[in-house]
């Protein structure tokens, strides 16, 4: 709006000089209370629009008003270039209430439809009513009122003979197991159960939508996850490339499990699958072998790309750890599920993934679900423990106070809140005289895990070490785990003035030890050369002597018995004249046992023999 102030005009002069001019000025932005229209120019030459006060001569009369708004439904028609018709219909807005209600029932569910509302509007291809035709049909059949029948049949014969090809065509192609590229969309429900093959393995998904790219379709699918405290769905991306003629629908990377000719047997599958993954919430302790993947990466990262291992050993089913202690990606749910207990189509949802950790590799994995089993325990792993005479005794201490600690029976504390609550036990001794077999065998009987670490392990680097040792420090107690340092004595040995690196290492270590809470064996070769500080926070110490005869003789025996062949006493007193500690007894075995396989006859004493002759050339 421009106010228009008008000057007293100066005299004109007959001189010829300029008369005076009007003076045009406007209010400060955004004051005036109303409101200006622009309107779209025609696009020039080149494409382009620009905007005008002026309005426009040609504009249509708007087809939708009060006399358009009597009708139960507004078909919107376009020009059809298909060779079968000349117009198609672009769009369909529902007006009665009656319909509404109907439509109500049939798309009760249909995710993106709410019958309800005051402009109920479908576009082609209406992919609700070729999903829920039979519904239509049925639903159709089966209404008393008369309005509403008489409404339904109008709504019938107009989506009929829209639709009428593209649903004799599906019903073709499904009647023949195939499908073809252009109408993959129509078998693919909103909702339905899918399935995809995932190393091997069929897992179930919930179908959400799906978009045609260049490449071909593009899907999106929701399954089951734990993200170690509830559960949640977590959509995944599918891609259906383009193809020509038509296919098995079961040879697509994902289809519905009602196409399927097994399906009754998949959904047992999946369901009971989903049982058991339902029952691996939380901590778990398992055997394993069977491939796993790592994904150590930043999830961010467009060129990521998955590891996969091969694992054959224990490992620690527990999604929480997984998220704390995994450096990069994470396990995330969408949206949650309520219910701690998963329903019958959540179970066949269920992820066939697990995550955790591997202890012989020392890394986060995820896992198979179906690769995982029930750990086989040595129950005499204990038994089997080769101690001097005078130090039998101290077998079941160190058994005793590691059951005691695992249970919290040690209700002592430090000062300081937190300090001092964990057990440190020292071995200490020459190689293979049972210091490393002493921790396995403690957290054999106690049935929990074994964590070793090494120097190698935690590197030599100060900033290294105390990152490392704390990750492992909070996460082995929460798992009930022993702990064991195996060759600590780069973090043990007496600090050196001379020596500030080392020193600095040391005095981490003591400091980290401060706060742990579990249990942990300290393995050493010299502890002779131990800090004195140690020694006010170790509360079991464990000295191992060289192997005398009776020792190697036991061990000799132990590991024979599990050969098919009988060793006379004779042999086994022979054997244990070569003074060999454990590990190298154990490597003379089964170096023999290679030897005789060779042969394909059984280990007996002349491939022992061989193989000791050896060592001495």
């Amino acid at each position: 709006m421009a106010i228009v102030i008008n000057e007293s005009a100066k005299p004109a002069e007959q001189n010829g000089k300029e008369e005076a001019k009007e003076e045009v000025k406007f209010e400060p932005v955004g004051t005036v209370c109303d409101f200006r229209n622009l309107y779209q120019t025609k696009p020039d030459e080149d494409g382009n629009r620009s905007w005008t006060r002026d309005l426009p001569s040609d504009l249509p009369e708007p087809a939708e008003d009060a006399d358009s708004a009597q009708y139960a439904l507004l078909v919107r028609k376009e020009k059809c270039y298909d060779g079968r018709k000349s117009l198609s219909v672009h769009s369909i807005v529902v007006q009665s209430e009656h319909l509404k209600t109907f439509l109500g029932k049939v798309l009760d569910n249909y995710p993106g439809v709410t019958t309800t509302l005051d402009r109920l509007e479908f576009t082609a291809p209406f992919k609700p009513f070729v999903h829920r035709w039979e519904d239509i049909i049925r639903l159709r059949d089966e209404e008393t009122d008369p309005t509403t029948k008489t409404h339904v049949d109008l709504f019938y014969r107009i989506v009929d003979e829209e639709l009428r090809d593209v649903i004799d065509c599906k019903k073709d192609l499904v009647a023949n197991g195939v499908i073809t590229f252009p109408l993959a969309w129509t078998i693919m429900e909103p909702h339905d159960v899918v399935v995809s093959s995932v190393g091997g393995l069929l897992r179930g998904h919930q179908f959400d939508s799906m978009v045609l790219t260049k490449c071909g379709w593009r899907l999106y699918a929701d399954h089951v996850e734990f993200d170690g405290s509830r559960f949640g769905y977590t959509s995944e991306t599918f891609a259906i490339p383009t193809f020509t003629g038509t296919v098995p629908i079961t040879s697509l990377p994902i289809f519905p499990l009602k196409y399927h000719p097994g399906k009754e047997s998949i959904r047992q599958i999946l369901a009971a699958r989903g049982k058991r993954w339902e029952e691996h919430k939380g901590y778990h302790f398992k055997a394993y072998d069977g491939p796993a993947i790592s994904r150590d990466y930043h999830e961010d990262d467009p060129n990521a790309r998955d590891t996969k291992y091969h694992v054959k050993g224990r490992i620690i089913i527990d999604a929480d750890a997984y998220n704390i202690f995994h450096p990069n990606g994470t396990i995330n749910v969408d949206s949650n599920i309520e219910e701690d207990e998963l329903t019958d189509t959540q179970l066949l949802l269920a992820s066939p993934m697990i995550y955790g950790y591997s202890l012989k590799d020392k890394e986060w994995l995820i896992f198979y679900l179906e690769s995982s089993h029930e750990i086989t325990w040595d129950e005499r792993a204990f038994e089997s423990l080769v101690l001097p005479k005078e130090q039998q005794g101290l077998k079941e201490v160190i058994l005793g106070v590691a059951k005691a600690q695992s249970k919290r029976l040690d209700s002592f504390d430090d000062v300081v809140q937190g300090k001092g609550r964990g057990i440190i036990m020292q071995l200490a001794g020459p190689p293979g005289v049972g210091k490393t077999l002493t921790a396995e065998s403690v957290a054999e009987v106690m049935k929990v895990p074994l964590y070793v670490m090494s120097a190698g392990d935690l590197g030599m680097e100060a900033s290294s070490v105390e990152r490392s040792l704390k990750q492992i420090l909070k996460a082995v107690p929460r798992w009930g785990a022993v702990l064991l340092l195996d060759e600590a004595d780069v973090f043990m040995e007496a600090r050196d003035a001379r020596d500030l690196a080392r020193n600095e290492l040391v005095s981490i270590f003591l400091r980290m030890l401060e706060y742990y809470e579990g249990i942990l064996f300290l393995t050493t070769n010299r502890a002779q050369n131990i800090d004195p500080a140690f020694e006010s926070r170790i509360h079991i110490s464990l000295n191992y002597q060289e192997l005398d005869i009776a020792s190697r003789r036991h061990i000799w025996s132990q590991f024979l018995t599990r050969s098919s062949e009988v060793f006379t006493d004779e042999q086994l007193d022979q054997m244990a004249e070569v003074p060999l500690n454990g590990r190298q007894i154990k490597n003379v075995i089964k170096t023999a046992g290679l030897l005789a396989w060779s042969k394909e006859v059984e280990l007996g004493y002349e491939h022992l023999k061989t193989v000791l002759a050896l060592r001495d050339l």
